[in-house]
């Protein structure tokens, strides 16, 4: 993620259900399970660097990340914590 001057990166939890992937090609198996592993001894915690988009309406699109995405789906994750850049 670039940050261009002037702007500000934000950061919130969105709920799963309104996240969308700008990429859906195939994925290895080898790093979404690590994703996994990753957030299942996180607990409750979210972890950082985290998943980097934008939004396109009401619905954020996941540009990076999509591994811990798809790792907090198979989770029942309700929330994926999320940044993105907006003008200040």
């Amino acid at each position: 993620m670039s940050v261009p001057p002037g702007h500000l990166v934000r950061t919130g939890y969105v709920a799963v259900g309104k996240i969308d992937m700008a990429c859906r090609a195939r994925m290895a198996v080898g790093d979404v399970k690590e994703s996994y592993e990753r957030l299942i001894q996180m607990g409750s915690h979210q972890p950082w660097p985290c998943p980097r988009g934008h939004w396109s309406g009401e619905r954020f699109v996941v540009v990076d990340g999509r591994h811990q995405f798809v790792a907090s789906l198979m989770l029942g994750l309700e929330y994926l914590l999320v940044a993105w850049v907006e003008p200040a």
